[in-house]
Order: C-alpha cells, then structure tokens, then sequence
C-alpha cells in the first residue's frame, strides 16, 4: 500500500467519524439559571430566557428546557445540590445540563456543538476550571492545590444526564454533604462530586470562557449600572470599630474610601482623642449583634431625619470602592425593602432549619424602609448580646419579616489573595475583607482607587 493511499484511508476514516458525530438537539439538554427573587435578577433571568428561546428558534430546533430556580422554591438552590433531585425525577430523558447565572451570556449553537463532543453516557462534567494556589478561608482551609478544578459558574457548566443520576443516587443513599456554612457553591459541589466518585473530575473547556471572545460559546456578562449613579448624599454609612482597632484601622478607612462618602459614622465602644466623634454602642469579643442592632437603631433615626435612602453597614477592615457601590444601587428601589452583600448559607442541606445570610465583613446595604421594619417590627431584637449579628439580623430577622437576601458576587468576605485570579478577571469588586497579610492601602489603590476618582471628594456629615 503506497503511502498516499494510506493517508487518504486514514482522512477518510477520520471525515466519516466526524460526519456521523450527530450534534446534541437544544431539546436534549436542561439549561438550569441560579436565579433570585427580586426584580432586577428577575429581569435578566428572563432576558437570558428569550436569548435562549430565540437562538433556538433560528436553528429551527425545538428548544431546551429553562429552569429558573427562583421559581422552584427550594431552600438553597443556589448551592445547586438540593436542586439534583427534582432535575433527575423532571427531566430524566435529558442528556445534558447547564447550570448558570442570570448574567451568563450563552451561544447556544456553539454549546451544542462541544457538547456533542462528550459521551453523555458517562460521569462527566465540563466547565472554565479553576483552582487554588493556596489553602483559603472561603474553602474552609482545605489543603487542595491546582490539582482540584472547581467551575467559574458565571461562565456555567454542564454536567451529563449519567453524572447527575450518579449523584442522586449517592444522595438517596444518605451521602449528603454535611459542612454547616456554604461559601462558595461551585467549590463545594466540586468537592461534593469527588467525594462521590474519585474518578470525576472537572474537565476544563477553553470555550467556557471568563471573557468574551469569538470562539466562546458562553461567558459571564459584566454588570452594567442601570442608571444615572446614586449620588453619594443619599447613602449612610456606618463603621463598626473599637478602641483597639481606633488607631490600626480607621486611618485606614479614612485616607481610601472614606473620602468619597458624604454620611459616615464611626460605632465603637468609646469616644477618644483618636475617634472622638465615635457613636457610644455595647461591645462585645464575639456575636456583636447587641452592638449591630444598635446601629440600626441609631441609623434609622438619621436615615429619617437626612431624608436618605441607604444604610451600608461596614467592618472597620472592610475596603470599598464607592463609586462601584452607587452604580450597584442604581439597579435596586430603595423604596421597598432590600438588603444587598454577600450570601452564604448556614445548614442549607436542612430543608427546615437551614437558612441564607448575608456576612457582614463584606458589607451590607439596607434599604431605608428595611432598616425601619427591623427596628419597628419588633421581630429583630437579638437573642443575646453575642448572637452572630450578620447570622441573626442578616439570616433569620429577614426571614422572618418576609425580605429575601440578595447575593452579588461583586461583594467579598475575604481578600483578593483568597480568590482564583480568573474568577476577580471577570468582574469589577465592590467590596473586600481583611486587613490580615496584606496591605490594605495596596488592595485599595489596585482595585479601586481608579475607579473612585469619579467621585469628587465631598465634605463629610457626620453628628455627635
């Protein structure tokens, strides 16, 4: 056999492989949005809806199927484990199953396409693939390294009709993960994947993108104010501190963002030569929710008397970036009631005591009405003067006078050092937490000090 003959078997073999590799139908496969109750989240979830209706509609193809988990009303749905279940008894002649956010851009054509490249009758799952390069708070200090791939799920990932029932299967059988506190869903569902089978892991994708390119077939959608930027004037914000900290760090919070507010107060346990405008509150060395839940009692009055609209409630080691904080709020109505941070969940694989939180290190934002119905309801008064305050006032007091947590990843509990670099490329932070190992007038001019500057430096109202 000559050589050209050879090679032309070997081209025709390899073309009629690829002409018989039938790419996946959009019907097979179940698009799952973590969305959220409220009506800016609302608004894009549906948006991504008819994106995907229309895409398919162009190809002339029946569409897949569009799950908003908001609307299921299962309790922690957005850590994604206690949504395996109702998907597999739904829709279990599905082959694949994409898990997103509202803010994922999808092309569905060129999803389809690199879905079709994977054997759905197997234990697999493919995404953009991150890792850590040290052990960090927010994975609980696990000692993983690059080796362990957990999914950027702004840009999703997909997970195959076999996996999915492996999982359930393992569920039913009473393997559940039983960590008390969820940080971040995408690493501990990775982590609740590899205690299920070693032999699954996370196959990275390069088409499953952080940033928008050509070839992506998805990628994550930078957030976009909604309107003109609320002005300072209309936000309060209030530090909590303590005469230990009066030195260290409110210089700190005074020389880099603090300039850019025109309503701040300082909570301590006393007024000093250091801090002598400093509002006089009950300290304690843990819980703090006697001394928060007197904030907002003192909060609420100036909110009222300032005619203002926001309340932000700060650690005296949390770094903002102001002006990425008003453009945030402009997608929000601050006459209804609203709090805004970060989310994490506490016992959530308990579907009757497990609960959303917003963590109070990475700063929390309150409406003025929701400040007023915590403080007048009186279903908000803390249990005891060292109750986890962002736990109990954040968690449980919203819970139960009817308001909802509302996440953004664009607020951050740790440090920039604690997160995956991929995962900071694909957004602009609000906010981050920790003065421990680093220097936070560095972290404050790396991230924020440029975006600051549109802000003119105004003189501050503070009161006695």
């Amino acid at each position: 056999m000559s050589v050209i003959h050879f090679a032309y078997i070997i081209f025709l073999m390899l073309y009629m492989g690829k002409a018989c590799t039938k790419v996946l139908d959009p019907n097979e496969m179940v698009i799952v949005i973590l969305s959220q109750q409220e009506g800016y989240h609302i608004a894009h979830a549906d948006m991504l809806r008819r994106s995907i209706l229309e895409q398919a509609d162009i190809l002339d193809k029946d569409p897949p199927e569009i799950v908003l988990s908001h609307e299921l009303n299962i309790n922690g749905s957005w850590t994604i484990i206690p949504l395996l279940e109702y998907l597999s008894s739904t829709y279990a002649t599905s082959k694949w199953f994409l898990f997103c956010l509202e803010n994922t851009v999808i092309r569905l054509s060129k999803l389809l396409t690199i879905l079709s490249k994977f054997n759905e009758s197997k234990n697999l799952w493919i995404g953009h693939a991150l890792y850590d390069h040290e052990p960090t708070i927010i994975h609980h200090f696990a000692e993983h390294n690059k080796k362990f791939k957990y999914p950027h799920v702004a840009s999703g990932f997909a997970i195959t009709i076999t996996l999915l029932t492996s999982l359930v299967q393992r569920m039913i059988e009473g393997e559940r993960p039983k960590d008390d506190f969820s940080i971040d869903a995408s690493y501990e569902f990775a982590s609740f994947v590899l205690k299920v089978d070693r032999g699954v892991r996370l196959t990275h994708v390069s088409e499953i993108c952080i940033v928008s390119s050509s070839d992506c077939a998805t990628y994550p959608r930078f957030f976009h104010a909604c309107g003109s930027s609320v002005l300072p004037e209309n936000v309060y914000f209030a530090v909590k501190t303590c005469a230990k900290y009066h030195v260290e760090r409110i210089p700190v919070v005074r020389k880099t963002w603090a300039k850019y507010t025109t309503n701040i107060g300082y909570y301590s346990d006393v007024a000093d030569k250091y801090l002598p405008e400093a509002f006089v509150v009950p300290n304690t060395t843990q819980g703090h929710c006697e001394k928060t839940y007197n904030i907002l009692i003192e909060a609420d009055k100036i909110l009222k008397k300032r005619n203002l609209n926001w309340l932000v409630i700060s650690d005296d080691d949390t770094i903002f970036s102001v002006a990425r904080l008003l453009r945030l709020l402009t997608c929000y109505n601050s006459n209804t009631p609203i709090a805004i941070g970060e989310r994490y969940g506490f016992r959530i694989w308990d579907s009757f005591y497990g609960y959303d939180y917003l963590t109070g290190g990475a700063g929390v934002v309150l409406s003025a009405p929701l400040v007023h119905e915590m403080i007048q309801s009186g279903k908000c008064g803390c249990p005891s003067a060292t109750t986890p305050d962002d736990m109990y006032l954040f968690g449980i007091c919203l819970a139960q006078i009817g308001a909802n947590p509302i996440h953004s990843s664009l607020f951050h509990q740790a440090r920039p050092t604690d997160y995956a670099t991929a995962y900071l490329a694909s957004q602009e932070p609000v906010s981050f937490h920790k003065f421990w190992m680093i220097d936070p007038y560095t972290v404050y001019d790396e991230w924020f000090a440029e975006a600051d500057k549109s802000l003119i430096t105004v003189k501050k109202h503070t009161e006695l």
